[in-house]
């Protein structure tokens, strides 16, 4: 799909809202002040928060496009209905909960100019507390989830002996091409969009970054990191850190990954090995979940377990991404 354009503003910022009004409000303004010489436009989409969230969005910020789309279709959906909407040369996609700092957005404009070999950047990540979140990865697949049938995700991530899943061996400090950057921050140009397509909403939430950073690589595109792009997140303010929902749709978007981009086959062997880890994992998990009932590890482990047994035999396809109310897309 060719998206067509002005090209008179420099930046589209999308940003995709659900019940999360007082951080997106921070993300917007943080934007708004730290824009520079840019020509910067500002897209949230609302995915049927229905909080109060796209009201209190207009009235904080009327200089701004507010979309209340009526629907969740989930992240990637809300972030293709931004970029429809979009009108700049660049567009960001940043989650809610993220701050971009004073030269961030200019730096990272001047540096794709400079760099038309790149598809996605991404840049230096900072939690809260001022430590470097991991937001560089490396995309699931059946090596991967052989070795977690046996190593810890804590040791399997960072070592170089089992795939450096987290790039731990690369230094922060330098630029890098990796194959995924984190959703959190992602800038690409109309000309990438127009060129390989938008996210695919098939998926609800969880590895649309990495499907899209696939499909930019397949295009022979740099996927980069730059830590002279800088910016703080939260993290998981819309989602929560540990939920029975978050474990079953970060499954699910792995059995996706590998069913879009390697086929049914391998979708269900990387099925079966996400079922033989958790079986394992059930041994420290089931008698957890019997004697503190409630604890969230447990909760989430049965959950994930419950979703991949039923996997084996349906495998999960995507979901039909719902159809956004008329007027809110051109």
């Amino acid at each position: 799909m060719t998206l067509t354009a002005t090209h008179q503003i420099d930046l589209s910022v999308i940003i995709v809202n659900y019940k999360t009004a007082d951080e997106t409000s921070k993300a917007v303004q943080s934007v708004l002040d730290h824009s520079g010489a840019l020509d910067v436009e500002v897209i949230v989409v609302d995915n049927d928060s229905q909080d109060g969230s796209v009201e209190a969005l207009r009235e904080a910020h009327p200089q701004i496009d507010v979309l209340d789309t009526g629907h969740n279709g989930g992240y990637a959906w809300g972030n293709n209905i931004g970029i429809r909407r979009a009108q700049g040369r660049y567009l960001l996609v940043l989650n809610p909960d993220a701050l971009v700092y004073e030269g961030t957005l200019e730096r990272a404009v001047a540096y794709m100019d400079k760099n038309p070999e790149i598809g996605i950047l991404g840049g230096h990540v900072s939690l809260e507390n001022g430590t470097q979140q991991p937001t560089l990865f490396r995309e699931v697949s059946l090596n991967k989830l052989f070795w977690s049938l046996f190593v810890p995700n804590r040791v399997l991530r960072r070592s170089q002996l089992f795939g450096d899943q987290r790039y731990a061996s690369l230094s922060r400090d330098t630029v890098q091409d990796v194959e995924v950057v984190a959703g959190c921050f992602m800038m690409l140009s109309r000309d990438v969009v127009d060129k390989v397509g938008m996210m695919d909403d098939r998926f609800f939430m969880y590895s649309e970054e990495s499907e899209w950073c696939w499909r930019v690589r397949q295009a022979g595109l740099k996927v980069r990191y730059n830590p002279d792009v800088r910016l703080m997140h939260y993290g998981a303010v819309s989602t929560g850190q540990t939920s029975p929902w978050k474990s079953v749709e970060i499954a699910k978007g792995h059995i996706l990954f590998l069913r879009f981009t390697r086929g049914p086959f391998v979708a269900w062997l990387g099925t079966m090995l996400m079922v033989l880890a958790d079986l394992l994992r059930g041994v420290w998990f089931l008698p957890l979940s019997l004697l503190r009932p409630g604890h969230k590890g447990a909760e989430a482990w049965r959950a994930r377990i419950t979703f991949l047994l039923g996997a084996l035999v349906r495998q999960p396809k995507g979901q039909t991404p719902p159809q956004a109310d008329i007027g809110l897309v051109t």
